[in-house]
């Protein structure tokens, strides 16, 4: 339940070391960088400019993607590549390499391929524009309008060749199919030049698209060249274009051994563009820079270690955080429950003054997700998949935090559905506790009394917070009232004693008192007792949990279902088996599929409406090192 402590930070270092010190902040990633208030500390800000770097990594990045298409890597095995690991100290040494004559060799070559490409898809659009005629016998260049004739090729609808041929017989106009396909007829036209406009006009009313031939088909034709001639001529042309991209494809992969130099030159020229950026938050003189931020407490001796070389250059000042100050939020947990800060970043972090909801949370998601999904089967895989995962690929970060969860997720999930469900659709009854399909209103009321305690355990927890912020009679009053109500009223209602009827009206007495903030007795009494309204609240949050017992119980019965559409497909012959099987692991990756979708988002959302409506608050900020970032490489 706790929050690291941050400390606020300040350096002021000569203005010679300013690159060094920056430098050395940025490998160990202990500071959040604030901008310092350049106004009141009366300094100037130190801002430069980065579009030549922003410039150069664009290139690179536009480079490494083109030689990408050589990596040759299916999804799985990227998926378990690891990147390559280059040493901090040595990160800079890879600058020396002349990367820039190696970007512009390959943005030339690229050049040329994307040029062929287009030369080539110019080409096909020809050859596509003359194949629907290729069967005019006639010269191209012979197709040209004389001084009393006009002679046109073009496409008409087949729907309207009846009226065209009608039209033909009564005009002066001549025509030839040349071919057709299933929507159009292609045509020679021959009419006289004099009714050129009439024609015109008549022809786009049957919907008739003239073809011209464009310049570039003209200039490729000899004096007698007819159409497949041409067409020929351009199958030759794309034929020794695509040779000369097979030669620049060869150059292309020869260059595939600077990918790797070029990552690490992306990910050094990032970082440094991300240092000089920084710039913008720190404040100088002519002499001196000043830098503020902050750490965790934890981190200052590393710090202090990490700058001393530059001690004599530098000071560090270091204080805790005042009221009006919002200082960054870490979240420290034991190495357990860590995973389950995954859940409570996704709803927010928490406010200054509130604490850490994870470990609370913890053993009751655990349990939830368990009960919702409730498949021992389902949860071997999860884990072992979780497991492989997080051993082969090697993963980093929230997404290792992640699989950890999934990891523990599948734990408890092997453990309740041993007790009250099955391995894949097949219960083992030696080891059920409960039979949630044969006697379901037990497991309801497993599922309504978990419920009861998380709500009883929230308000406890706001209870406790309340007197840590020295809120000491609303906390006493009114959540103590609550805490001893709940369970007081419930007992009551079973039990039938008068000691428990007497303790429910003492602790709402507490609750109508103490409830309303008003200093006018009627205004405080009357609004008091409205508080008490806030049971059907309590009662409402206690009947959500019921979803774990149909999430349950769906589980359940759609993985017997499977199994029984299964031993329906084995009676078929021949193919029963193979049918059962795809059946089988088809239909139980789906039940686990939605099983482990459908628990996981109800059990957060019991966690986020339920509980942490009672006593947490979110709104904190996330704390952001200024560190080393690696898109390509890792740092070590």
């Amino acid at each position: 339940m706790a929050i690291a402590e941050v400390l606020k930070v300040q350096i002021l270092a000569h203005a010679c070391v300013k690159m060094e010190v920056l430098s050395s902040i940025q490998e160990e990633g202990l500071i959040q960088i604030e901008k310092a208030d350049f106004e009141e500390l009366e300094l100037q800000s130190s801002s430069t400019e980065v579009t030549e770097l922003e410039h150069r990594l664009h290139r690179l990045s536009h480079v490494l993607d083109y030689l990408s298409r050589w990596e040759g890597k299916g999804f799985v095995k990227k998926l378990f590549t690891q990147k390559p690991q280059v040493e901090r100290q040595k990160r800079n040494e890879v600058l020396k390499f002349d990367f820039i004559a190696v970007l512009d060799k390959i943005e030339k070559l690229e050049d040329e391929h994307n040029e062929l490409l287009s030369e080539i898809k110019f080409l096909e659009k020809e050859e596509e524009f003359l194949y629907p005629i290729k069967s005019l016998s006639l010269p191209i260049k012979s197709l040209r309008p004389t001084d009393s004739t006009e002679i046109l090729l073009g496409s008409l609808p087949i729907s309207s060749y009846e009226d065209f041929q009608e039209i033909s017989k009564k005009e002066s106009l001549w025509f030839e199919v040349i071919d057709q396909d299933k929507r159009s007829l292609y045509l020679m036209l021959i009419y006289p030049k004099r009714e050129k406009d009439h024609f015109e006009k008549t022809l786009k009313e049957l919907n008739f698209s003239p073809l011209f031939f464009t310049e570039p088909i003209l200039s490729r034709a000899e004096k007698q060249d007819g159409v497949k001639e041409v067409i020929k001529k351009i199958d030759v042309d794309i034929e020794e274009k695509r040779k000369r991209l097979e030669d620049l494809e060869k150059k292309g992969q020869s260059l595939f051994v600077y990918q790797q130099k070029l990552m690490v030159v992306y990910d050094v020229l990032l970082n440094e563009r991300d240092k000089i950026s920084s710039f913008s938050f720190l404040g100088e003189t002519e002499r001196v820079f000043f830098m503020e931020g902050w750490i965790r407490s934890s981190d200052t001796k590393k710090l202090k270690s990490k700058l001393q070389p530059y001690s004599e250059v530098t000071e560090i000042y270091l204080r805790e955080p005042i009221l009006e100050e919002d200082p960054p939020v870490i979240l420290k947990n034991p190495k357990a429950s860590r995973p389950f800060e995954v859940v409570t970043k996704l709803y927010g972090l928490p406010q200054r003054g509130s604490f850490d909801p994870t470990l609370p949370m913890a053993p009751f998601f655990f349990i939830f997700v368990g009960l919702c999904i409730s498949e021992a089967g389902y949860g071997l895989l999860i884990t072992l998949v979780s497991l492989f995962f997080i051993k082969f690929a090697k993963p980093k970060g929230s997404l290792l935090q992640f699989l950890k969860l999934l990891c523990l997720l599948g734990i408890s999930t092997v453990i309740f559905g041993a007790l009250i469900g099955g391995w894949f659709g097949f219960p083992i009854r030696k080891l059920m506790v409960l039979d949630p399909l044969q006697d379901p209103l037990s497991f309801l009321g497993i599922a309504l009394a978990l419920g009861f305690f998380q709500v009883w355990f929230g308000t406890l927890l706001n209870m406790i917070n309340g007197i840590k912020n020295k809120l000491y009679l609303q906390s006493i009053f009114v959540q103590g009232g609550w805490l001893l109500l709940l369970p007081s009223l419930v007992l009551y209602a079973v039990i039938k004693r008068p000691i428990w009827g007497i303790l429910s009206l003492s602790a709402a007495a507490g609750i109508v008192f103490f409830a309303s903030p008003s200093r006018n007795p009627f205004a405080r009494f009357f609004g008091g007792l409205y508080s008490l309204y806030d049971i059907s609240r309590y009662l409402a949050d206690v009947l959500s949990y019921s979803r774990l017992l149909a999430l349950g119980l769906a589980t359940t019965v759609i993985a017997m279902v499977v199994n029984t559409l299964c031993q329906t497909a084995l009676a078929i012959p021949w193919v029963g088996w193979l049918l059962a099987a795809l059946i089988f692991i088809g239909g139980h990756l789906f039940n686990l599929g939605i099983s482990l979708l459908g628990g996981f988002v109800h059990s957060m959302r019991l966690q986020f409406v339920e509980f942490f409506s009672k006593f947490f608050k979110s709104g904190g900020k996330p704390f952001k090192p200024f560190e080393l970032e690696s898109k390509f490489v890792e740092f070590i």
